[in-house]
């Protein structure tokens, strides 16, 4: 292989880690708003490719590690690291095992380098089904991604969050069922998580997806239904008026500052009087105001955690930088895989940091369940 083919992938490699190490302090940052970038420290791994030159993002709590590197005292990255940091990015076996050709001058077979990153079915069936218990917040929302079955086209991917009385957060499990998203679709997953041992939350936050309120009453009739206000605000800045929306943001801004429930649903009445004399559509959210205040009952400090699916977002967007390069999941299987290797290794993050203000929500929650 010639020296330029060995620079060129060289160089893209190193970028490709570089890009993916940046992308994920950015989103440490976006979940710890205590702690701020501190700059980049060198790092010179050995690959099959000779050593590289990494610029290591750090963070001033120095709680931030970068998850594509490999976790021991001395970074090298071997084969199956190249292999599996080409997965995490995006490129396929079949693009991997042409990159691979050009490395090491040899041809690779797909079923080899599948096996580099195979997980075996009861690794998976383990994760989805684990016992659970008591969660006093869920999170719940979909995202989208292109799957091959007999043509390709993009398919819902139910995602529950779990806030546990300690402040540490759990994904309580991941579902593929086809087709777009469904309230019908909820209720199964509602069930299964409940014969695996979930007991009823108080607060379940959601968009406003229709159906999916009278599923929560139906299996959790004592939870409350909180509404996610980052879903409002783009809703309606998608249909009103430009010269209205900074006023608009504003006002809803003022609702969301409430001190208390009393409050908000008082000025969530005005402004909703206010507003539907202009947009008649804003009219429909008069008897959704309780499901827009829920959050208010509760201490100024954790509100900002239980009034939006704001997590889910972040979660859904790094997913989606990770797939964008892959262009589409050529089977169900390979999606699979993929969704477990990125969620368990979510869930193993979010499980093992507890959030600011946790003290105030093992106060609130705890010995509810």
């Amino acid at each position: 292989m010639s020296d330029v083919i060995v620079t060129q992938l060289t160089e893209e490699f190193k970028k490709m880690l570089n890009e993916i190490m940046v992308r994920e302090r950015k989103r440490y940052l976006e979940e710890n708003k205590d702690t701020r970038a501190n700059g980049f420290y060198q790092r010179k791994p050995k690959t099959i490719l000779g050593k590289l030159d990494l610029d290591i993002p750090r963070t001033r709590d120095n709680g931030f590690k970068p998850s594509i590197l490999p976790e021991r005292k001395r970074v090298t990255f071997l084969l199956d690291d190249v292999i599996k940091a080409m997965f995490i990015a995006g490129l396929s076996a079949r693009k991997t095992g042409e990159v691979l050709k050009e490395l090491i001058g040899s041809s690779v077979s797909i079923s080899s380098i599948s096996s580099s990153i195979d997980i075996a079915d009861e690794l998976i069936e383990k994760f989805r089904n684990r016992k659970l218990d008591y969660y006093p917040v869920l999170y719940v929302d979909t995202t989208y991604i292109p799957l091959k079955r007999d043509s390709v086209d993009k398919e819902a991917v139910y995602v529950v969050l779990g806030l546990r009385e300690d402040g540490k957060r759990e994904i309580l499990g991941y579902y593929l069922p086809g087709g777009d998203e469904k309230a019908l679709v909820w209720k199964e997953i509602f069930d299964d998580l409940i014969k695996r041992g979930l007991k009823q939350p108080k607060l379940i936050i959601s968009d406003d997806l229709s159906g999916l309120d009278n599923i929560i009453k139906d299996v959790f009739p004592n939870s409350n239904h909180q509404l996610c206000w980052f879903h409002l605000k783009r809703n309606l800045k998608n249909k009103v008026r430009r010269k209205h929306w900074d006023e608009i943001i504003k006002e809803l801004d003022e609702i969301i500052n409430s001190k208390d429930e009393t409050e908000g649903k008082s000025r969530m009445e005005t402004f909703i009087d206010k507003w539907s004399k202009i947009y008649r559509s804003i009219s429909n959210l008069k008897s959704k105001i309780t499901d827009y205040t829920h959050f208010l009952r509760y201490p100024d400090k954790i509100r900002s955690y239980l009034r939006t699916t704001n997590w889910m977002e972040r979660l859904f967007k790094e997913l989606k930088d990770y797939t964008r390069i892959r262009g589409y999941f050529q089977s169900e299987e390979s999606a699979d895989k993929f969704l477990y290797l990125f969620f368990s290794k979510k869930h193993e993050k979010y499980s093992s940091r507890r959030l600011r203000y946790s003290e105030v929500i093992e106060e609130v929650f705890r010995g509810e369940g």
